[in-house]
């Protein structure tokens, strides 16, 4: 009857675990706002559209709008549609308004909350004198993680640890004795206990964030719910498995691992790995990451029970070789992608220290720096000990693997928090402001332009008008005319400045309010003269207008990185691997030994050469951007340009004529330019290409913006028909 019992709980487990439903995503982001945040606008918007990182759950999603005074405004519900969520609002006259906003990202619970302010400015473009009575308003999606959160997913861990530390000492110690096998199955059992309690407690905060759903809708109609009862039942199936260790104790220990990676993928499903561009590799690494502190830590925990159990006479000596080799390879494998997932979750350096998810990070890597010296001495000289069996062991032993399973305890808390806190990647960093002064000469006039703070938003504009001997010059009108470069569909917006001293004029207002390249017409009038034009190209700090990341599982999931990059980071690191562990492979026959030599140099060949030797171009964010708006001003200069330096070598169409005398032969302009964005192209224009005629055109009389004109020009080349 038992057996039957226990059959009917292994079936129901499978089948909760089965129910697994598809990938999904973590903390879902604040990317965009239309209106921004802190923005200044003409008129006052039709509705508040807000794009997220990732889908969010329509029944738990809210957005609410008050004014300055905090007084509610009437609109309507809020529609949702993968990525965003909008919602209408009635027509609203100029003064402060504040966007409240609440989501919960598919399936897996997390909910976040933001908010911020606009504002709609007077008919004469002048700011409304109006205060913002509302405060504590949250502008940042780094916000701080919730303390159940990380409780339940440290307890997480260590349940499966637990559960780990039973089945790996199984696996690797068949010899051991009837009394360590018993203290294995009730430290599996312990775990299994303490994964139950933090599943259910996880199902609390589950409830919190889906506030107001019915629980059976919860359980079976969200990804949440289908999630939590596979976790639930993966709980279930190894305390059924367990059952079965007396009579199959090893074939139980793998089911047991097995189970532990369900669950961990489970897991995995619910990690800012799967809500990245490229969530396929990112979830494989992540996994590996998790699998292997899982294994190296639970195996140090099933030792340091075995040593509580054991005794001097016990065959230590078939373990502690085997435990030492698994320890080392786990070791590797979470160091290595440890480095992986970093480069995946953290897209600048500077988010190390400026985000609370790199600060988090730098804590657990400092956390693992005793844990590896603990592990270090263990591996070197407590594992000797262990199994010579001296006066004092297993006992010594014991406390030192206590010392170690403590410190790997305290960096599952740390792994904790970084799940619940929001990814480095999916926060934007604000741009440090420095002011914007320039002069240029224009029709014998000097123009001096100063903008200060220089941000998109609220800007204080200064003009200085000035003859070719420095003495001040008078003007009946100074205007700013302001053009995004951008995008031309946006038309352009004025400013008249008052004068503010001799030669001196003066205005304020938000006429830069997208991040990007400005250009700035300084139109000066002045009586019995012609009108005066000066432009000056401006880039204000900001935040950058994103979109919505749509890319496949299997994109590159390194934002800082070229897929040769990435590829040759990955070879090198298995390279690496295979030779650390020569020796033991090379115990299992000459044949494994051959493969580990063969693997470790093709790992560091295949890598280096990704990494150095393969043609690789700087990833987007390291380029310059293009100051100049490809006009027909741009585009006639940069032909003349072309003609006068490029043409021999190039070719009138980009096609270089035959019979140059050039090693390696000019490349097809037509086919090459196409491929590189303009940053790029301007570096091979400006630097030379190493190892062949291409000159560094920046060591010529050519001017940096007579190098943009060229850029532009060579945009205008259109494939040759063949």
């Amino acid at each position: 009857m038992r057996r039957v019992a226990a059959l009917v709980l292994v079936i129901a487990g499978a089948l909760l675990a089965i129910s697994q439903p598809g990938p999904i995503e973590a903390h879902a982001a604040l990317r965009s706002s239309d209106p921004g945040a802190n923005a200044f606008l003409q008129r006052a918007p039709a509705r508040v559209t807000l794009t997220f990182t990732e889908p969010i759950d329509s029944r738990s999603s809210t957005i609410q709008v008050l004014d300055g005074q905090g007084n509610l405004v009437e609109t309507g519900p809020p529609a949702v549609s993968g990525v965003t969520m909008s919602v209408e609002l009635p027509q609203v006259g100029p003064g402060i308004y504040n966007v409240l906003w609440g989501n919960v990202s598919r399936i897996d619970g997390h909910a976040i909350k933001g908010s911020f302010p606009f504002t709609v400015l007077n008919p004469d473009g002048s700011v409304p004198d109006i205060t913002n009575m509302v405060t504590g308003l949250t502008t940042t999606n780094d916000q701080a993680p919730r303390a159940d959160g990380i409780a339940i997913r440290a307890l997480s861990l260590l349940g499966l640890a637990m559960v780990a530390a039973g089945a790996v000492i199984a696996l690797l110690w068949k010899e051991a004795t009837p009394g360590v096998r018993r203290g294995l199955l009730l430290t599996v059992y312990a775990g299994a206990a303490v994964l139950a309690a933090a599943t259910v407690l996880n199902l609390f905060t589950i409830r919190d964030a889906y506030s107001g759903l019915p629980l059976a809708e919860l359980m079976f109609e969200t990804q949440s719910g289908g999630y939590w009862l596979t976790r639930m039942g993966l709980v279930l199936l190894i305390a059924v498995v367990n059952t079965f260790a007396g009579g199959a104790l090893r074939r139980s220990a793998t089911a047991l691992m097995g189970a532990v990676a369900v669950y961990l993928w489970a897991y995995t499903a619910t990690s800012h790995a799967a809500a990245v561009p490229g969530s396929g590799w990112a979830r494989g690494i992540d996994f590996l990451h998790g699998m292997a502190a899982l294994t190296w830590v639970g195996a140090v925990l099933g030792i340091a029970v075995a040593a509580r159990l054991g005794r001097r006479q016990d065959p230590w000596r078939r373990l502690v070789p085997r435990f030492s080799l698994t320890a080392s390879a786990m070791v590797f494998i979470l160091l290595a992608t440890g480095f992986l997932g970093a480069l995946v979750e953290i897209d600048s350096t500077s988010k190390l220290t400026e985000t609370r998810y790199g600060t988090t990070l730098l804590v657990k890597l400092g956390l693992m720096l005793p844990l590896l010296g603990v592990a270090g001495y263990n591996a070197k000289w407590g594992k000797t000990r262990l199994a010579a069996a001296p006066p004092g062991e297993p006992g010594r032993f014991r406390y030192l693997a206590t010392l170690e399973v403590a410190l790997g305890l305290a960096v599952f808390v740390a792994a904790a928090a970084l799940t619940q806190t929001t990814a480095s990647r999916s926060i934007m960093l604000a741009p440090e402001t420095k002011p914007y002064d320039q002069q240029s000469t224009f029709s014998g006039l000097q123009i001096r332009l100063g903008i200060d703070p220089n941000q998109t938003g609220l800007n204080t504009y200064r003009v200085a008008l000035t003859d070719p001997t420095g003495a001040s010059v008078a003007a009946d009108r100074v205007r700013l005319t302001f053009r995004y470069q951008e995008d031309q569909s946006i038309g352009a917006s004025t400013l008249t400045l008052a004068r503010s001293g001799e030669g001196a004029y003066l205005g304020q207002g938000p006429f830069m309010a997208l991040e990007g390249r400005w250009r700035v017409e300084v139109e000066v009038r002045r009586a019995d003269l012609d009108d005066v034009i000066g432009f000056f190209d401006v880039r204000p700090a900001g935040l950058p207008v994103a979109g919505a990341v749509s890319s496949g599982a299997w994109a590159k999931p390194t934002p800082g990185l070229s897929w040769n990059q990435f590829g040759g980071i990955v070879f090198v690191l298995v390279g690496l691997g295979f030779a650390f562990f020569r020796a033991p492979i090379r115990g299992l026959g000459k044949e494994a030994g051959w493969a580990a030599n063969g693997l470790t140099t093709s790992g560091f060949a295949f890598g280096l050469l990704l990494l150095f030797a393969v043609h690789a171009h700087e990833p987007d964010a390291a380029l310059p951007a293009n100051p100049v708006f490809p006009d027909a001003n741009s585009i006639t200069a940069g032909r003349t340009l072309y003609e006068q330096n490029c043409l021999s070598c190039h070719g009138r169409t980009g096609v270089p004529p035959p019979g140059l005398d050039l090693n390696p032969y000019p490349l097809d302009l037509t086919v090459h330019v196409p491929q590189h964005p303009d940053g790029q192209l301007y570096n091979f224009i400006a630097n030379g290409v190493p190892g062949t005629a291409m000159v560094a055109w920046k060591d010529s009389d050519l001017t940096e913006e007579q190098l943009w004109h060229l850029v532009n020009y060579l945009r205008t080349f259109a494939p040759v028909d063949q």
